[in-house]
Parts: C-alpha cells; structure tokens; sequence
C-alpha cells in the first residue's frame, strides 16, 4: 500500500478510536457505550491477526496502541462517574472539576500502561524516560513561564482577584497536569513509534496532530473554535516534534500544561455560575 492510503487509514483509525470512541458526545449513551465496549475487542483481534500474518506485522504496534487507546476510554467510561459518587466528587466547584479530571486521567492512563506492557513494549518505548534531559527542560520551562505570565493577564482581565486565584492555583495544576500527562501519553506516547513505522517521523506528526485537532472540534470553553483549532494544530505539531527531537514525553507535557491552562479559563467561566 502506498503512503497516501496508509496515511489515509492511520487518519481513520485515530478518528474512530479517539473521536467516535472517545470524546464525542453526539451518540446516545447505549451507542456510545457499544461503541466503546467493541473497538478494543475489534483491535484485539487485529492485533492477533497482524501477529499472526507476517504481511500484517508491520502493523501489529498500531492495532495494540490503539487497542490500549480505546481499552483506556472504556474504562474511564465505565468507572469514573461510579467513582466521582462514591467519592462525593462535585464537578461544581474548582476541586471537584480538578478531582474529576484526575480520576478520569488515571482510569486511562493505567489501562494504557497495562496493556502496552502485556503486548510487550516498555514505558522507555511509550517516551516515558529522561531522553534528551537538557534539551526538553529547557524547551519545557521557558515555554512554562511564557505561556505561565499570559495566562495571569488573561486571568486579570476576568476580573479574577488574587485571594482567588491563589485559592484555585492547587486545583488549577492538578487539572491541567493530569490532562496534559493524560493527552501526551495517550495519543502521541502511544502512536508516534507505531506511526513512524509506517509514515516517517514527519507524516506521523503531522498524522496524529490532524486528527488529535479535529477530535477538539465538539468542544465548548472557546468562543473561537476555527481559531482555537489553528492554534492547537501548530501546538500539537510542536508536542509531537518536542518528543521526537528529545525522546521524551515530559518536554510537550511541561509545554502542554501551560496551554491547557488557557481552556481553565473557559472552565472558570462555568464555575462562576455556581
């Protein structure tokens, strides 16, 4: 198959698993639980096919990422409103939104280690390693504090006093640092080797970076969609080139948590009706 059609399907396959069996919320809850339910036991069964056909192995990292990819959403999807209850966990204040992400972010992010462990691929191979220390830490950081600074005056000009928002900086950072682990890991730590495989380092990128922008179209907190998503694709271009570059997650997560702080702001804007 030429690369036009391998990427065309890379596309698809990241567009059912995160979109269809992901984020969106479009179906009905029964369509969206069978949804999710069935697209790991399908790329189960994919895996062990392209195990079994040596014409089909060059495919088996991509079936078992998104295997764990979509074995992860069916977990939190099963778990995590149970949980939130048992817990007392409300989405109305900025510790239950805070708690809410946490708990959701591990219910995905432990499945996806443990099934990318039983198929046999270590953290080090998912970037979970120091890689290229230096050079992701200082990406990381100066991007950190740029991104840190905007985010104070955005937040002033909300009218958002300095009581509150040292009172919210806490719940502020365990929300966007679990979202940004959550997101780096479980789209570009998961796909960017299995990917690479197939489509070079830059199509890979640029492959996964399409389709991670496109599953943020049904999103809320922004009154700029099209301009959100322009900026959010060149970002997830940077994330994936940052790993890449420094073979490593934490680089684009240090570089992420400063722009999930901007969707904090839309988030805030829900609170504030509370």
């Amino acid at each position: 198959m030429k690369k036009p059609g391998i990427f065309f399907l890379l596309f698809l396959f990241g567009m059912i698993v995160y979109f269809a069996g992901g984020y969106w919320a479009g179906l009905s809850t029964i369509a969206r639980s069978i949804t999710k339910t069935m697209l790991p036991v399908i790329f189960l069964l994919l895996t062990l096919t392209a195990k079994r056909f040596e014409h089909l192995r060059a495919w088996q990292g991509v079936f078992l990422a998104l295997l764990a990819a979509s074995f992860g959403f069916l977990v939190s999807w099963w778990l995590a409103k149970p949980l939130l209850a048992a817990l007392g966990v409300s989405p109305k204040t900025a510790s239950g939104l805070a708690l809410a992400k946490l708990v959701d972010s591990i219910l995905i992010v432990l499945p996806v280690l443990v099934v990318m462990r039983v198929g046999g691929v270590k953290p080090a191979e998912l970037f979970i390693h120091k890689g290229k220390l230096y050079l992701w830490l200082m990406i990381g950081l100066i991007g950190f504090f740029v991104f840190f600074l905007l985010f104070l005056l955005q937040f002033r000009q909300q009218g958002l006093s300095t009581s509150q928002l040292f009172s919210w900086t806490p719940w502020i950072l365990v929300f966007i640092s679990a979202n940004a682990f959550m997101e780096e890991l479980h789209f570009r730590g998961l796909l960017l080797r299995p990917y690479e495989n197939l489509l070079g380092k830059a199509g890979a990128n640029f492959c996964i970076a399409l389709f991670f922008t496109l599953v943020h179209v049904p999103i809320t907190y922004t009154a700029n969609i099209g301009q959100f998503l322009v900026i959010l694709f060149i970002l997830a271009l940077a994330w994936g080139y940052i790993i890449q570059k420094t073979e490593s997650l934490w680089g684009a997560v240090l570089f992420g948590i400063k722009f999930e702080a901007f969707s904090f702001n839309g988030i805030y804007q829900n609170i504030k009706k509370f």
